[in-house]
């Protein structure tokens, strides 16, 4: 998390700051993704840290997942860090053509994704996955087909 943002999202008493690093010396570092679903990506480098310009310390944490085959600006960051091979063709897609999840995330396979949030949320609480659950109001493109 972003030290910009720390302040916003929790109170004084609520963190305890173990270590502090500057953006930059953690690019290119691996992480552990919160589910195990697309590991084999991990050979062309998916999981790892990377930047943008679009990652800014006026909102959220700083810290943004990519998911490739769900947006521009994602699909353009993870093509330019060699993640995506050529032109991209073979991008990991977890979503069928009726907003449902495909057998690769078996966890919740055949339902929809909106449906999926609060059983992922139980989940991620589970494996202690979740820092602190709360909802942050932000703009990103959304298809009016899925509303």
């Amino acid at each position: 998390m972003g030290r910009d943002r720390i302040s916003a999202l929790f109170n004084e008493n609520e963190y305890v700051e173990e270590a502090s690093f500057k953006g930059q010396d953690l690019m290119g570092k691996a992480y552990i993704p919160l589910f195990d679903y697309f590991l084999e990506e991990k050979r062309n480098g998916a999981f790892r840290i990377m930047s943008d310009s679009y990652v800014t310390n006026d909102s959220g944490t700083m810290v943004v997942h990519c998911a490739p085959a769900f947006g521009e600006e994602d699909f353009r960051l993870c093509k330019e860090n060699g993640i995506l091979m050529g032109g991209g063709e073979n991008v990991p897609c977890p979503v069928d053509a009726d907003g449902c999840f495909t057998e690769s995330v078996s966890d919740f396979k055949g339902i929809y994704v909106k449906d999926a949030d609060k059983m992922i949320l139980q989940r991620l609480k589970e494996r202690g996955r979740v820092l602190k659950h709360g909802s942050i109001v932000h703009s990103y493109p959304f298809c009016w087909r899925s509303d």
